[in-house]
């Protein structure tokens, strides 16, 4: 941008040399930025954390990866404990912050620029366990943090941008849209004009990136309107196991999802009853291989279904049809 200026790049006085500054100007020094990159990855904090919980016997079963949310809902104090992960997962957010607060600040005075707005950019490259959701939520938390007096307690950061090369939003058409979010604390209202002036950031940011800048309001940002690239270049490989084709055609067409929990549950069973003869060793009334296929193509699309809907297979064995 025409307007920009590298801070490491300014000459300061000697008795500013040591102060931890920011790293950009923009908009005629009307906005510092801070920029700070995600680069830890806390899934640890998440399996070690869970390891104190999968001996009660309410911690459910389930097939592949589920989100978080979706196993602990089954524990009593399920909501206490993604609390406590939280917390411990998005600390990196919360020292990036607390560190740009500081630089923002100590550049503000360096400069003589009090009235310029504070901008922290936060880029996650390829961690995950930090998804939009999550750091929309943590961030959004530490935007409205406020001291005992009232007060904001990030005074310096007016608003947070973060850019995620590792997600994409959903579409139809499998294409690939990188999220850059942007969210205003308080004191933004009373800057009207740099609204426009982080939109002309983010326009440059697209253009630099040869791609195109559409612009879109969410009054929250969830997860379940995102895709990890890992998962969005699998779902269109032309060439893919066949359970792979099975699992993408039942989450285009999910007919199962009007049916209740149970029923749900009662119907992968009936399946897994027909399979039963071609899974035993000794039995001589199986099914044939065509046959098998379908009960096959079913099961997986049953199992899309109890992980869409977090349930506990567990439950399967209280169900009898004999």
């Amino acid at each position: 941008m025409p307007s920009a200026e590298a801070i490491d790049d300014l000459e300061f006085p000697t008795a500013f040399a040591e102060k931890k500054r920011a790293d950009f100007l923009i908009e005629n020094r009307k906005v510092i930025i801070e920029l700070k990159s995600l680069e830890s990855d806390p899934a640890h904090k998440i399996d070690t954390e869970l390891k104190n919980h999968r001996g009660k016997k309410e911690f459910p079963l389930f097939y592949g990866k589920l989100e978080l949310h979706k196993v602990l809902k089954h524990l009593p104090d399920g909501e206490q404990i993604q609390k406590k992960i939280f917390q411990k997962i998005s600390r990196s957010i919360e020292q990036s912050f607390r560190e740009a607060d500081n630089q923002i600040g100590a550049t503000k005075a360096i400069l003589n620029c009090p009235h310029s707005s504070g901008v922290l950019v936060l880029l996650n490259h390829d961690i995950a366990t930090l998804s939009p959701g999550l750091i929309s939520s943590r961030v959004s938390e530490l935007l409205t943090k406020k001291d005992r007096d009232g007060e904001i307690h990030y005074k310096n950061v007016t608003s947070v941008w973060f850019i995620m090369e590792n997600f994409s939003l959903k579409t139809k058409k499998g294409a690939k849209l990188l999220p850059s979010i942007m969210i205003d604390g308080p004191s933004a209202v009373l800057q009207p004009e740099l609204a426009q002036m982080l939109d002309r950031l983010q326009n440059n940011w697209a253009l630099f990136n040869n791609m195109p800048y559409v612009a879109a309001q969410m009054e929250k940002i969830s997860d379940s309107n995102f895709v990890h690239l890992s998962e969005m270049e699998q779902e269109h490989r032309d060439i893919r196991p066949r359970h792979e084709w099975w699992r993408s055609n039942y989450r285009n067409s999910p007919y199962l999802r009007s049916l209740s929990d149970d029923a749900v549950l009662m119907h992968g069973v009936r399946i897994m009853n027909f399979m039963t003869p071609n899974l035993l060793k000794k039995n001589s009334s199986k099914i044939s291989s065509d046959k098998m296929a379908e009960f096959l193509e079913g099961w997986t699309h049953c199992l899309e279904e109890v992980k869409f809907r977090g349930l506990d297979i567990k439950k399967m064995r209280e169900i009898d049809f004999s």
